[in-house]
């Protein structure tokens, strides 16, 4: 496990470096390698490649050649692509037979995972249903917390938590998420009426008259939306305190109202159910002992 500490370090985890004083021999680390014996990573979190953006990255290559290698290992002499599948596509649209790449050591299948997963969130390439499998299939797999997953991915441990728990949609609204047709801030709201019915329904309501992710949040605490009140309430609130109460909301995945009365005031946190308190409770006490 201690192998995977340099994995926190993000998307530099994933092509090496070298000190200005090595010889040049030491500095020229990428090889062509044949592109047709290159193996998809069996971890890629992403389900989905757009034609559209493929056909735009190989007009690009075509062009002005690859500028990031693409990043492989090898295993039982074979090459397994580490990260760079949308590259390595693109190339394979334009008949390359070859392609630049990084060698990377990879000493097992957590860590193939977990790389795989580092380029694609942090290079915002997964819709938020797959980054929230990705997260659960590290947590599933490998016996991992949330806290562990957090920590080598460079997310907040409320990020992943709120990211998971999206699986709990049924799956007409997660392939609307995923066609962004809805926001995560819709689905958490949508999520927070409990019932599957009841949030098929707010789902469609969502969709028939556009609304926004204060009006869902409304409509699944059964008050009826009120744009128009919201948007003075939005107007007259301090921005300072309207910032904190964005954060909070953002971290906490519900609803936060901050109210200050000079010297003090309070907060008041919405839960919509049993599970929804515990999931508070978690993240806040997390928070407290990452302070302590």
């Amino acid at each position: 496990m201690a192998k995977n500490k340099v994995l926190g370090r993000g998307l530099d985890a994933l092509i090496p470096t070298y000190p200005a004083s090595e010889s040049s021999e030491q500095i020229i680390s990428v090889n062509e390698i044949d592109i047709h014996k290159i193996k998809p990573n069996p971890y890629q979190p992403r389900r989905e490649f757009k034609q559209e953006e493929l056909d735009e990255l190989a007009a690009s290559i075509s062009k002005n050649g690859l500028i990031t290698p693409i990043t492989v290992t090898l295993q039982n002499d074979e090459y397994i692509l580490v990260a760079g599948e949308r590259r390595t596509r693109a190339c394979k649209q334009l008949g390359l037979d070859t392609i630049p790449a990084y060698f990377r050591d990879v000493e097992s299948d957590e860590e193939l995972m977990e790389l795989a997963l580092i380029e694609n969130v942090q290079r915002e390439n997964l819709n938020p249903i797959e980054e929230a499998m990705a997260y659960r299939a590290l947590i599933e797999r490998y016996g991992l917390s949330q806290e562990i997953v957090a920590e080598r991915i460079g997310k907040k441990r409320s990020t992943i938590s709120n990211s998971i728990r999206l699986l709990k949609l049924p799956q007409e609204i997660r392939d609307s998420l995923i066609a962004s047709e809805i926001s995560s801030g819709h689905a958490r709201a949508i999520l927070a009426v409990g019932d599957t019915q009841e949030m098929l329904k707010t789902w469609r309501q969502v969709l028939a008259k556009g609304l926004s992710v204060r009006d869902t949040e409304k409509i699944s605490r059964k008050e009826k939306p009120d744009t128009n009140k919201q948007d003075k309430e939005k107007t007259q609130k301090d921005p300072v305190i309207f910032k904190l109460e964005s954060s909070l909301q953002q971290n906490l995945g519900t609803k936060v109202r901050v109210k200050h009365r000079s010297p003090g005031g309070s907060i008041e946190i919405v839960y919509y159910s049993t599970e929804d308190l515990q999931r508070i409770l978690e993240i806040i006490e997390s928070g407290a002992d990452e302070n302590r």
